[in-house]
Formats: C-alpha cells, sequence, structure tokens
C-alpha cells in the first residue's frame, strides 16, 4: 500500500483550512446587521437586507442618495418572494427582482431622495421601507 506523501497532506490540510476560513468569513458577513454603517459612523455604500418567509430584515433602512441595497434570500425559505417598488418619489420608475426562495440576491442603487416602500409580490402584507437622504 502507497503511503501519502507529507507535502500531499500539507496541501490537503491547507484546502481545507481555507475552505473553513472561507465558511466563517461568509458566516460573520452573514451576522452583521442590514443597514450597518462604517466603524466610523458613514452610511455603508451597499447596505444588506434579509428576504424571508416572514418578511423584509429590517423592516426600515435609512441609506444616502446613491447608496445601493442589496437584498438577500435567506436560506430557509419555503415560499418563493421577490422585491418589489410599490411606492416611491415622484419620477421613478417600478423595479423589482425575480422570484426565488434562497440563493439568490437583488441589488438597487437609489438615485432619488425619498421614501420608498417595497413589497413582495406573492406576499403583499411583507413591506419594507427604506427612507434615502
Amino acid at each position: 500500500m502507497e503511503q501519502a506523501r507529507p507535502d500531499a497532506e500539507a496541501s490537503v490540510v491547507a484546502a481545507l483550512s481555507t475552505s473553513a476560513l472561507l465558511a466563517a468569513l461568509a458566516a460573520l458577513a452573514a451576522a452583521v446587521p442590514a443597514g450597518a454603517g462604517t466603524a466610523d459612523g458613514r452610511a455603508a455604500a451597499v447596505t444588506k437586507a434579509g428576504v424571508w418567509d416572514a418578511g423584509f430584515t429590517p423592516p426600515t433602512i435609512k441609506i444616502k442618495k446613491n447608496g445601493s441595497v442589496k437584498w438577500v434570500w435567506g436560506a430557509g425559505n419555503a415560499d418563493a418572494h421577490n422585491v418589489t417598488l410599490n411606492s416611491g418619489p415622484r419620477g421613478v420608475k417600478i423595479f423589482f427582482s425575480r422570484k426565488a426562495a434562497s440563493g439568490y440576491s437583488y441589488s438597487y442603487k437609489f438615485r432619488k431622495a425619498g421614501k420608498y416602500v417595497i413589497f413582495c409580490t406573492a406576499h403583499p402584507g411583507n413591506q419594507q421601507t427604506i427612507i434615502v437622504k
């Protein structure tokens, strides 16, 4: 029986360590609260939001003009959901994502100040408010 070479074993350990590190970083990124700003208190350029069976998280987001929101569909969703503009400032055209249950994300850049109300067409009670200043 042939024995594994030490350098091959080291490569396998390094690959496993890299995978574990990437998984830990992904979990940490998911744990950052949606709408969190930067360490110095400035608004983040992209604000993360969740799309869940129970609704959008957080229910209200405040961002600066030209900031973006990235909605990420939760892994445990049983139903398909989408992000659709219900109402917004005058002149803003409707935007919407495709429907998905999980493993999907959608981003939108808010170029005009005002109040935006987002909802899911499959679950109209699931709403989110975006305040753009």
